[in-house]
């Protein structure tokens, strides 16, 4: 409909007003680790918690309208989403055979302040879990340059307030902070898991250097039986010499061929180790947690069991050597 030219507001004026009704919010943005633990596991009852403690203290606040919705990516490429609370609330975990990898619960709020016409909008987003996988991180740097997006992509845990009302916006972000504090801690890995974690690749490389090394080591304690074997004589000759020199270079070349295909098969167990499951809601989580112990506890003793048999095999040969002399 056409208007009278005196009903149209100028742009200044329009600004003005729609200023006055509504505010620009600001956002903050909390990261949930404190680094000095194993992870944290999240139950079905840590999330009806959470919910509840945030009614709690919106009750002491004039709500026109609030919304809870909800989503989690699971195994599988499935996704569940819950646009209200009590859809969520029906939901038969037990009955779910996908792991949780993410869980986001957002809170929409409506808040009438004092000092606005119109009610302001508050919303909290709080996520556990990665969106990405790690392997897909690095082309995540590469594509983007929003500081905030690579944060939100990648923590573990995060919880994001757009607010109005800042004494507000902190008084849910610290009852938010104090309620993953408060999360059951994922159980500690033993201390093999925990070293080859940590020091794996450094153990991986010590054993491809040492090997050819240890080879030599070998040849040295038997070279009098490896001499007559191929029919070398102890006079200094030039013939001598260079079968002498072309049997260290074999045996040199040869240990580190093995050396690196022992490095190369350690590292590959050392990245099977598992993380311990951050959720414990679905029948697919429960799952997950004893496949958890039995796979890390399988691949520790396949690691260890090869540098132990890689030590073994150095001792083996100083004891034969003696068992022979001593015949």
């Amino acid at each position: 409909m056409s208007q009278p030219s005196s009903a149209i507001l100028p742009l200044d004026e329009y600004k003005s007003i729609f200023y006055q009704l509504n505010a620009k919010p600001d956002t903050e943005i909390r990261l949930l680790s404190d680094g000095r633990t194993f992870g944290k596991t999240l139950e079905l009852a840590d999330i009806i918690s959470i919910n509840e403690r945030i009614g709690s203290k919106l009750k002491n606040h004039d709500i026109t309208a609030d919304i809870t919705s909800l989503n989690f990516i699971l195994t599988n490429k499935k996704i569940k989403d819950y646009s209200s609370w009590a859809e969520f609330d029906r939901e038969k975990w037990d009955t779910v055979n996908e792991k949780i990898e993410s869980f986001t619960i957002n809170w929409d709020i409506l808040i009438k302040l004092p000092q606005y016409q119109l009610p302001q909008r508050h919303s909290i987003k709080l996520r556990i879990g990665t969106v990405i996988p790690p392997k897909d991180v690095f082309q995540l740097l590469l594509t983007s340059d929003d500081v905030l997006e690579l944060l939100e992509t990648t923590a573990d845990g995060i919880c994001k307030i757009d607010f109005i009302n800042n004494i507000l916006a902190i008084e849910l972000l610290n009852i938010i902070s104090n309620w993953y504090e408060g999360l059951k801690e994922s159980p500690k890995p033993n201390i093999i898991h925990r070293f080859l974690k940590s020091q794996g690749s450094l153990v991986s490389e010590i054993i491809r250097c040492a090997t050819p090394i240890l080879l030599l080591i070998i040849a040295y304690i038997y070279s009098e039986y490896l001499f007559i074997i191929l029919g070398i004589k102890k006079d200094i000759s030039i013939d001598n010499f260079f079968i002498f020199f072309i049997l260290l270079i074999t045996i040199f070349t040869f240990g580190s061929f093995v050396g690196r295909k022992i490095e190369r098969s350690i590292d590959r167990k050392i990245n099977k180790f598992e993380e311990y499951p951050k959720f414990s809601i679905t029948r697919g989580d429960k799952k997950a947690i004893e496949d958890y112990e039995k796979n890390n506890k399988k691949l520790t003793m396949e690691i260890a069991t090869r540098i132990f048999w890689i030590l073994f095999s150095m001792l083996f040969s100083f004891i034969f050597k003696l068992f022979i002399q001593h015949i």
